[in-house]
């Protein structure tokens, strides 16, 4: 016995800290801060500096006690100055005034940061914003300026400052603005939020292509459209929503000076009268925009959800027009928001109307709309049918078949938990549908709201019969809430159904709930013949795993869609802290190459997969085309 144990004490080989391999390095900095990182790691050796160069390059100084961020400065000053990319600084608790020390202990950063790309000022305050204007406009490299306001002393001189800076691509003298030769300026993406309301006076700018920015009116909007020459992105938080004044016609009538061609990707929100500025009003502002590819707004109103049911934004038909006249346009989502009584001021959402195209078809149109409860019996139209699941218990087979011959759209919900045996566990023969009838119209269901049983007789011979007589429907939705494990309710309910779903194609899931192995290879399974899927993926899993479960089980996907969630604040810090910056990582690689991250990450990157696809990122939104 002793012999043995001798002969396997000799077999048994030490290894140093630094003969691991370069991916359980990477793996254990995954659970570091940046600060602990460069602080361990740096100059240990070569090898070292080569395998955490990407947090050389790329340094976060929020949240840093005064102590580490001198020792974050000190190292820049002395070592990898030259070798960082981007710089996030915050004046938030604990580093007070961290922008002021960072300029006084790294001047000049022109010549101790000669590479940087992008800066981060968060929490910033108006009174630095001159001593930081030269500095910015020294970096030869500066690509991307984001700035925070935290606190305005005078919103007059702030804007006038940013209007000037805009106008002149940030080339400051001595603390004055003075213009210099234009192919000097290199910034293409700027960030300014926090400033207040701005009212722009008539800019020029020919370098800047990602935008965003707090307005106070259309006006300014098109200011902007009609003032940057390559302007690829642009989102912006608009006081008022305003109908264009006649001077501003003047200028969209001459299309030489419509300078918002390069333009495709358009994001805002902002406060409306929908009374004032009608649906054509709206249009007309994106007419504008030519080639419009991506339109996310937000419209706020204080009119309350009754005296908008009759209005063209509610209209179906007006929202597929548009989509329509935008050849270029690939999705749109709008979200109208709203009190529901006078008496309450509280927002919520009224209506959200999503819209895409197909890429792999020719301009397949899909458009849905989701109504707060509230109001879904108010609401009238033929191409969209609202169903509570407790009225539709109480309808006949008759009744309920002349509303669904005129219906293309069909959505079940239940607005609160509906728990009663009597209700669910039977099916009333009244409800049975005419044998004759087919549903021919029905392109689409939506299950939306608290169902904490999915599988209950009632709903699953109801949806059985309707999918039985509706051989055009391709399309089912789950928009479920406030119920834990809700993919396996989803799992629950579609299993009675296999025998009838190889007619869907698509499938839209946003519920909370893990979208593991096991849920991907039973929905598969259960809907074999799926080519567009759509879900949103909880903020713990892993995309790229989401990314390969879907590929290698869905046969026949030609359009996959995520809408990655962000951490929840409320997690703790240290667990959090090691989540977000492999979440950080993960997006800055997305941001920069998304088709590039997928064939490094995913099976997509296999040379025996062999699969040409085309992926972009949109803000939480991954989208690849097969």
């Amino acid at each position: 016995m002793r012999h043995r144990q001798s002969l396997s004490i000799e077999n048994t080989s030490s290894m140093l800290f630094e003969q691991l391999p370069d991916e359980i390095l990477l793996i254990i900095c995954s659970h570091l801060s940046s600060f602990h990182i460069i602080k361990a790691f740096n100059d240990l050796n070569y090898r070292f500096n080569c395998t955490i160069n990407q947090y050389r390059q790329h340094l976060d100084f929020r949240g840093l006690d005064l102590r580490k961020f001198y020792f974050f400065c000190k190292v820049l000053r002395v070592s990898i100055g030259n070798q960082v990319r981007s710089i996030i600084l915050s004046n938030a608790a604990p580093s007070v005034r961290q922008l002021t020390l960072f300029r006084k202990q790294l001047e000049p950063i022109v010549e101790l940061l000669p590479n940087l790309e992008r800066l981060t000022l968060l929490d910033y305050y108006d009174d630095e914003l001159d001593l930081y204007l030269p500095i910015i406009s020294t970096l030869k490299h500066l690509k991307e300026l984001k700035i925070t306001f935290i606190k305005n002393k005078n919103e007059t001189t702030l804007c006038s400052l940013i209007s000037q800076m805009l106008t002149d691509n940030f080339v400051y003298f001595d603390h004055l603005p003075k213009r210099r030769k234009r192919d000097l300026s290199i910034l293409e993406k700027l960030s300014l939020t926090g400033t207040g309301y701005l009212k722009l006076t008539p800019i020029y700018n020919e370098k800047i292509t990602h935008l965003t920015l707090e307005i106070d009116n259309t006006d300014d909007l098109l200011e902007i459209l009609t003032g940057f020459d390559h302007l690829q992105y642009l989102n912006v938080n608009i006081k008022q929503l305003t109908i264009l004044t006649s001077s501003i016609y003047d200028i969209l009538s001459d299309e030489r000076k419509v300078q918002c061609l390069s333009l495709t990707n358009f994001h805002f929100q902002t406060k409306w009268q929908p009374e004032i500025v009608t649906f054509n009003h709206f249009v007309s502002i994106l007419n504008c925009i030519p080639n419009l590819r991506h339109l996310s707004c937000t419209l706020r109103s204080e009119s309350t959800q009754d005296s908008l049911v009759h209005s063209d934004y509610m209209n179906v038909d007006k929202w597929r027009t548009l989509f329509n006249e935008f050849h270029s346009l690939i999705d749109l989502i709008c979200t109208i928001k709203c009190p529901l009584k006078t008496s309450n001021y509280s927002e919520c959402d009224f209506l959200r109307i999503n819209a895409n195209v197909s890429r792999t078809s020719n301009r397949s149109i899909d458009i849905r709309l989701c109504y707060n409860n509230g109001t879904f019996n108010n609401i009238k139209s033929d191409l969209t049918l609202e169903l509570d699941i407790q009225d539709l218990h109480k309808m006949t087979g008759t009744q309920l078949a002349s509303k669904l011959l005129r219906s293309h759209e069909l959505t079940l919900y239940s607005d609160f938990f509906v728990d009663d045996d009597k209700l669910l566990s039977t099916f009333p023969e009244t409800l049975t549908l005419p044998d004759h009838l087919v549903f021919s119209q029905i392109r689409s269901l939506d299950l939306l709201g608290e169902f904490p049983s999915m599988n209950n007789i009632f709903l699953v011979t109801f949806v059985e019969q309707l999918i039985r007589r509706s051989p055009n429907l391709h399309s089912i939705g789950f928009f479920l809430y406030w119920v834990e494990n809700m993919t396996d309710l989803v799992l629950n309910f579609l299993r009675p159904l296999k025998n009838y779903l190889k007619q869907i194609k698509k499938c839209y899931l946003y519920t909370e709930g893990d979208i593991d192995e096991k849920f991907v290879s039973e929905l598969a399974y259960l809907i074999p013949s799926l080519t567009l899927l759509s879900v949103k993926i909880d903020w713990y899993c892993n995309t790229a795993e989401v990314v390969n479960l879907c590929l290698l089980h869905m046969k026949h996907l030609i359009h996959l869609e995520m809408v990655l969630e962000d951490i929840p604040d409320y997690l703790d810090e240290d667990y959090i802290d090691r989540i977000k910056m492999e979440k950080e990582i993960e997006t800055l690689a997305m941001a920069r190459d998304t088709r590039e991250w997928l064939k490094r990450n995913t099976i997509l990157g296999k040379k025996t997969s062999n699969r040409i696809f085309r992926a972009e990122k949109n803000g939480n939104d991954l989208k690849i085309w097969l």
